[in-house]
């Protein structure tokens, strides 16, 4: 039987060329939608056995205890723990690289032209698809997760939590703390560590001083961006100072950094309207890739490609510099019984937050017996067909379009 050693070297030997390794994030970031992007990023780092899916769950819990946007987040701890500083800025780069274009495109089209009318047909399919493949992640997550009565429990509280408005953080500490008191309580059982089974942390490629080396030059380009942006006063740097501080202070999902976007974009600095901003959160959900490349949208607005550049940087870096250095910490008290419990805390409450996010999406996208198809097609396909994201909203995007242009309603 082979030792840990030896199976931590096969497995990266089965890992790709870095060119390979980053065009594999590059067609999650072309393809996946919303929370499918979720599905994507464990087809594919599971699907290669690049890390066995007690690690990927591991860092579907930490990303979510620390501000930025969580698939951008899990997207780096994963390209992080299997290629080092390296992988992982490529993978993160690359990742949101296809919507900053899309998105650019669109920005163009639309402060150039106007209103573009054929957004709308084409966010309530997408949207309706995405509510399908969400519905596939949740009963994944509830047949691994929601094994017994207490599990269920912690799902139903999270659940009812984020229904009554509870901020999503709080909601995890919650469910953390239930977690341990059951641990606590239980009587006349072996505590046993939950989700290792027998796998060793996944050590990171590379030296540990190249790894120190990378995340030092990160904080230092970190504190740059915060000094620059506070003390300069023209309209970059105020566009740079404003992404940054909501990057950089904002937990959880798109929607619930969404405010904040408002708050700065609308509200603080006048420099969209409020229908501009509705328009600017609809390319957002239209557009793969995560929700908040909407700071493309707002950057091109204040100040044309390079505002664009600005904004998308500044709200997307001080996730990837939070994800290092989370990264590093977790590795080394990971294996600690009481950790592990935590997680497992976690997990069962992201089942409870997936059923909201089911019902939140479901409120406001199946709004006709069209949309109801349209999920219900990506449920079947991704669910019992097994077939790629990538095709399911392709063709989805097409059907749409050709709707669309033959004068036939989706609503």
């Amino acid at each position: 039987m082979p030792n840990e050693k030896s199976k931590h070297e096969n497995s990266n030997q089965q890992l790709p060329s870095m060119p390979k390794f980053g065009w594999a994030f590059f067609k999650i970031g072309l393809t996946a939608y919303g929370m499918a992007i979720l599905q994507q990023l464990k087809a594919l780092i599971i699907g290669k056995k690049w890390l066995s899916r007690e690690e990927v769950d591991e860092g579907i819990a930490m990303v979510q205890f620390y501000p930025g946007p969580i698939m951008y987040n899990l997207a780096t701890y994963c390209s992080y723990r299997l290629k080092g500083f390296g992988g992982a800025a490529l993978a993160s780069f690359l990742f949101i690289f296809p919507s900053y274009l899309l998105i650019l495109f669109l920005s163009w089209l639309y402060f150039t032209y106007g209103s573009v009318s054929w957004v709308h047909p084409l966010f309530l399919a997408l949207e309706a698809m995405v509510v399908g493949v969400v519905i596939h992640v949740f009963l994944d997550f509830a047949k691994r997760y929601v094994t017994e009565a207490k599990n269920a429990v912690i799902a139903g509280a999270a659940f009812l939590l984020l229904l009554y408005k509870v901020n999503a953080l709080l909601v995890i500490v919650f469910a953390v703390l239930i977690e341990l008191v059951f641990r606590l309580t239980a009587k006349n059982k072996q505590i046993e560590t939950p989700m290792n089974n027998g796998n060793e942390t996944t050590v990171i490629p590379g030296k540990f001083s190249h790894r120190i080396i990378g995340i030092l030059v990160t904080g230092i380009v970190f504190v740059g961006f915060f000094v620059v942006g506070f003390v300069s006063h023209d309209i970059l740097g105020q566009l740079l100072f404003s992404m940054f501080k909501v990057g950089a202070v904002a937990f959880g999902s798109g929607f619930t950094i969404m405010p904040l976007l408002q708050q700065e974009a609308v509200i603080s600095h006048h420099w969209l309207t409020m229908k501009q901003f509705a328009d600017g959160i609809a390319f957002g959900q239209i557009t793969p890739g995560p929700f908040l490349i909407t700071a493309t949208f707002i950057g091109y607005k204040v100040a044309g490609f390079w505002g664009s550049i600005i904004a998308t940087f500044g709200m997307f870096f001080p996730s990837f510099f939070y994800t290092l250095i989370v990264t590093e910490i977790y590795n080394k008290i990971k294996q600690n019984r009481w950790i592990q419990f935590a997680i497992k805390g976690v997990m069962n409450a992201f089942t409870g937050m997936l059923f909201w996010v089911v019902l939140s999406l479901g409120k406001v996208s199946l709004i006709s017996p069209a949309t109801y198809i349209w999920a219900v097609g990506a449920f079947l396909l991704v669910r019992y067909f097994r077939i790629n994201l990538l095709w399911i909203f392709l063709i989805g995007i097409l059907v749409a379009l050709g709707f669309y242009f033959s004068g036939v309603s989706l609503a």
